[in-house]
């Protein structure tokens, strides 16, 4: 609580009857403890420091997907206001703790001069609090550490003068509901709030009178015996209604009591991403310092974070004669660094769902290889049309001769730097990054948002087939780097827009050149041919990697508007078997990029700095029939994978099958297994006929638009 200083001595009006002579006890009482008394809080003060024990995290439409217990002496839930207290539930605490609340000034004197008669005798001093009286109990520092003990006739003076000054600054309705928002009910239901959910699985606006009568009966003694409560429970209603079902409010008693062992469960579909928002750790060592907030608006969708859980799910089921076990996805907006989806692994069904696999470091394999490129770029010394050998080669090292081989082992012999990346050949690669000072490139790496990384000689040539580990977190948001023009910034979990600590690390020059050849299906062919996962009908460039003896598995590419991060394996690092990129995480890739652009179409924009006079690198001879390819142009039907069969009793020649393409222009043509058979200037019927059949949409330069892979029956 914030409390400023007052050294000046409070004055107050002692409320007296008439019929005692207490002045005497309350003007010595007022003369020892009317010293130098802080400032009481304002009832704003005191609501915006309460925090409930549960921090509620919501997805960006609002909805509650999470909640994350940070109190664990206490359970209490959000602050109810005066105005949504049921009349009843007000009369009952009322008539029960303090039944003169509207008509004093903070002290009821009759019930006061009775308690302190008592004590003169000596016997306890009990008896006599007024709501008000409580309250100041809770708020007063040292009034409340000695609530759980027998105050002294001085404490019980200063809660008196305390109680006065309160009601000249709060009015009734203030008083009440700061009171019933953090007296405790039972156990550890602190709040009306919590203790109506707790017991009654409601709001309190829902409360029924019998459960109104049990509330106000449990905050004189929370902790008594069911009987106990059962007594004042059947007592209240009496003096209230006149009279009581002592029986069946016995029944309904306990139940409610017991009800309170099982407190209400909440949605939990992300605690895992919760625990990477929340700085739960700090907050538990630190409860009374720390002041958090109550409600987080996250990044996340729920609607795209189910469906992308289900898409890992069923692709780590297929895999599972593979030996793999389990993957995690990432998908975060290329503008903002929001993260969109945070799925860490397959969740119950994984053997470490408490584990977060986006956060585990593993080996990312050619998912590198473009950095070491976008490098080469930046300095100048190679550019997409370079000629690199793609041949054996021995590097000394400490160890003795480093001799790497491709994926396949085979050797593809002078190469272009476009064929090298688009088709991740390592000899290239390895090549590529010893033109490089690899000091320099790890600092690059670091400005990325790697973290972790060892000295250079640590990882020698092989740093180019990424044999550093690295998060699926930070090698994901290392590749919006690129989708953003060459500026990083850090990942951002709610709904801010503000970038942090953005930078420059690539020339918006070199990302797009990188992007593009990432993106460019003619490139990859060598390496993967053309019917795989990558290929979509919009642009994105994507990467696959697979680190060494097959123990993880990467696809990480960006479209426009989002970039995706998979990675599948195992997490106790056992190889997998015959798994590669394509087959493992890029099917995830594929569909999860299919489910963000079902209604969005992209395309990939050069940098103004890349004009037409640009003669660096040969790209730009090319440049726009490139930029063609990368338009959201496909084949609409046959839908790639359709099966047709021949209807029997359909004659042969009435039988047909429409071609369509999404952007007919007359200098696309169809072409059926390699062969033209029309101009794609529009739609286009084939009589079919059983057989496998590949249909693809080239542009003037021979250069293929779209594929689609279909079997007639």
């Amino acid at each position: 609580m914030s409390r400023l200083p007052n050294h000046k001595k409070t004055k107050f009006n002692l409320p007296f009857t008439g019929k005692f002579f207490p002045q005497f006890i309350f003007i010595i009482g007022i003369f020892f403890c009317n010293y130098s008394l802080g400032a009481l809080p304002t009832y704003q003060e005191v609501k915006s420091q309460y925090h409930p024990s549960d921090i509620q995290v919501f997805d960006r439409s609002g909805e509650l997907i999470q909640r994350y217990r940070i109190r664990k002496d206490y359970r209490s839930e959000e602050w109810t206001d005066y105005e949504k207290l049921p009349k009843f539930l007000i009369d009952s605490v009322i008539h029960a703790e303090d039944k003169r609340f509207f008509e004093h000034t903070g002290i009821d004197s009759n019930a006061l001069v009775s308690s302190f008669l008592v004590n003169l005798k000596g016997q306890t001093l009990r008896g006599g609090s007024t709501i008000t009286m409580q309250l100041v109990s809770l708020l007063d520092p040292e009034l409340k550490s000695s609530a759980s003990k027998r105050k002294t006739i001085f404490q019980k003076l200063k809660q008196i003068q305390r109680a006065v000054e309160l009601e000249k600054t709060w009015s009734k309705e203030e008083i009440f509901a700061a009171y019933i928002n953090l007296i405790y009910f039972r156990g550890e239901l602190k709040g009306i709030t919590s203790a109506s959910k707790g017991l009654f699985r409601k709001s309190p606006d829902a409360l029924t009178p019998n459960e109104a009568y049990l509330l106000a009966a449990l905050i004189r003694s929370p902790q008594s015996s069911i009987e106990k409560v059962i007594k004042r429970v059947c007592l209240l209603k009496k003096e209230k209604d006149g009279a009581s079902d002592c029986e069946s409010l016995s029944q309904f008693v306990r139940e409610s009591l017991f009800r309170n062992l099982d407190y209400p469960q909440y949605p939990s579909f992300v605690p895992l991403y919760t625990k990477t928002i929340l700085d739960v750790s700090f907050a538990e060592k630190n409860k009374e310092q720390v002041h958090y907030n109550s409600q987080v608006n996250s990044s996340l969708s729920l609607t795209f974070q189910r469906k992308v859980e289900e898409i890992l799910k069923r692709n780590v089921k297929t895999l599972t004669d593979k030996n793999v076990k389990d993957g995690a996805v990432i998908v975060i907006e290329n503008r903002t660094g929001q993260v969109l989806v945070y799925v860490p692994n397959i969740g119950e069904e994984s053997s470490v769902s408490k584990l977060d696999l986006i956060r585990s470091k593993r080996q990312v394999g050619s998912t590198l290889k473009p950095f070491v490129y976008a490098q080469n770029f930046e300095e100048n010394k190679l550019n997409p049309d370079s000629i690199l050998s793609d041949s054996p080669v021995g590097i000394p090292v400490y160890q003795g001769i480093y001799r790497p081989l491709n994926y396949d082992k085979s050797y593809k012999g002078n190469v272009t730097v476009r064929e090298s990346l688009g088709s991740s050949l390592n000899i290239p690669a390895i090549r590529a990054l010893s033109f490089l000072d690899i000091n320099e490139f790890i600092l690059v790496l670091e400005r990325l948002g790697i973290t972790g990384l060892r000295y250079p000689e640590f990882y020698g040539p092989s740093l180019a087939l990424g044999t550093a580990d690295i998060t699926l977190l930070e090698l994901t948001n290392a590749y919006r780097t690129l989708a953003n023009g060459g500026m990083y910034s850090e990942l951002i979990f709610d709904l801010s827009s503000e970038l942090i600590n953005p930078r420059r690390v690539f020339s918006p020059k070199t990302s797009y050149l990188v992007s593009e050849i990432l993106s460019d299906r003619e490139a990859r062919s060598l390496g993967f041919g053309w019917d795989n996962f990558l290929s979509t009908a919009y642009y994105t460039s994507v990467k696959t990697g697979t680190s060494q003896d097959m123990r993880d598995n990467w696809c990480i590419g960006y479209s426009e508007i989002y970039t995706v991060g998979v990675w599948v394996g195992n997490p106790t690092g056992a190889p997998m078997l015959d798994v590669s990129g394509i087959t493992g995480a890029a099917p995830v890739w594929r569909e999860t990029m299919d489910l963000l652009h079902e209604s969005l179409g992209s395309k990939l924009n050069p940098p103004q700095e890349i004009s037409s006079d640009d003669s660096n690198s040969s790209f730009t001879s090319s440049k726009e029939s490139r930029i063609e390819r990368t338009k959201t142009t496909r084949i609409l039907t046959p839908v790639n994978g359709s099966i047709f069969a021949l209807d029997p009793d359909i004659p042969l020649g009435r039988q047909k099958i429409l071609f369509t393409f999404s952007s007919y222009d007359v200098s696309y043509s169809y072409y059926l297994n390699d062969e033209k058979i029309g101009s794609a200037g529009g739609p286009y019927l084939w009589e079919p006929k059983k057989g496998e059949y590949r249909l693809q949409v080239k542009d003037r330069d021979d250069k293929v638009l779209s594929l689609s892979l279909f079997e007639v029956r």
